[in-house]
């Protein structure tokens, strides 16, 4: 308990010390940054890097040296120094990635010299999770009796999903993505036979998702929207099953009397060695990032077509099977899915030297401010 009590104090005076270094050790930083400022419009330029590099090395927040680094750039330029301005610019990058030098905010030269650097990544990764249903197209109804007419009614079901997948940015706004998911999907069947007999069947799957997609990308702002079309694979890992039936039988003692209803329920099935464990499926959607700092959260909001029928025809009516121990035969049919997910991105910027210089958009910004 002692121990404790020591470490709460410890704690307890620590910490209040930590943040007022900090503090005091910004400020001084500032003052530091302000004064390199003056010495700059004075004209005396050779004394600025030796005075900013104690603060540069160990001290400066993100936005400070931000705004030393173009003051260095400036200065290696003005002195004809390239190879001192681009380790500066490059540090600018790093300090902040999406940093974009403005004709309004700052010297012509630095905007000139920007257009030689980006920091845009070349991969991003993300990660999510969430929920879906999947709505069942009929291909082909099954009569199971033969003889009388069946009614079929497809419900939906909820399941869920997480995976991840990397961008690879061809440019700005434009990126193929590749993506690896697991997916649990479900559906609901109710079928009447015989006008009154009722079967139910509930039936899950587990998956591997592969989709692979072009995706176009509003890239400014802090909200910024997205939409993509592409094509997935999914590999069926598991397909359980259960069945209820319920019987109705006139009752023997008179027509006059409520019938009788006979419920059975089925064992949890197998239902693998029915299914076509490969499925294809063409998907179009679309979302919304929001910046927090340098990376996003996002919402994402898809919808799957399936492409394939996921029953095996000639298992429909194999000589053992739901079909034989449960009078049930599925309808050909094929899966899609609509799925609402959550997650998080991570640009993975890449500050570096352009092989050819974008300085055509400084005289369009020019000319746009001049009108």
């Amino acid at each position: 308990m002692n121990f404790i009590i020591r470490i709460v104090v410890l704690y307890t005076i620590l910490v209040p010390c930590v943040n007022a270094w900090a503090q005091r050790q910004n400020e001084d930083c500032e003052q530091t940054l302000n004064y390199a400022l003056s010495e700059f419009n004075a004209g005396r330029f050779y004394s600025i890097p030796s005075i900013l590099k104690p603060c540069l090395d160990n001290g400066f927040t993100r936005e400070q040296r931000l705004r030393a680094n173009i003051l260095l750039t400036q200065i290696y330029l003005i002195q004809d120094d390239p190879v001192a301005a681009e380790t500066s610019y490059l540090s600018l990058l790093h300090a902040n990635p999406e940093f974009v030098a403005d004709t309004a905010l700052h010297p012509i030269d630095v905007v000139y010299f920007s257009k030689k650097f980006t920091a845009e990544p070349i991969f991003t990764l993300f990660a999510k999770m969430g929920g879906n249903t999947s709505p069942v197209s009929v291909i082909h109804t099954i009569n199971p009796t033969g003889e009388s007419d069946v009614d079929n009614n497809y419900n939906l079901r909820i399941g869920w999903q997480f995976g991840g997948g990397v961008d690879w940015n061809i440019y700005p706004e434009l990126a193929l993505t590749a993506e690896l998911n697991f997916m649990n999907t479900s559906y609901k069947k109710t079928q009447i036979k015989f006008n009154r007999d009722e079967e139910v069947i509930i039936d899950r799957q587990n998956w591997i998702d592969l989709p692979i997609s072009i995706k176009y990308s509003d890239t400014r702002g802090p909200i910024r929207p997205y939409g993509y079309i592409g094509f997935s694979f999914q590999w069926l890992l598991s397909d359980k099953a259960q069945i209820t039936s319920t019987k109705i039988d006139d009752n023997p003692d008179g027509e006059e009397l409520p019938p009788i209803s006979i419920q059975s329920e089925s064992p949890t099935l197998n239902m693998m060695d029915y299914r076509n464990k490969l499925n294809r499926s063409f998907f179009i959607g679309g979302g919304v990032r929001y910046k927090i700092g340098l990376d996003f959260v996002f919402a994402d909001l898809r919808y799957s077509t399936g492409l394939t029928n996921l029953v095996v025809p000639p298992t429909t009516y194999a000589s053992t099977g739901p079909m034989i121990e449960y009078g049930h035969a599925d309808d050909y049919f094929r899966l899609n899915n609509l799925a609402l997910s959550v997650g998080y991105v991570k640009p993975l910027y890449k500050p570096r030297k352009l092989k050819k210089a974008r300085t055509k958009m400084v005289l369009r910004g020019i000319n746009k401010s001049s009108k």
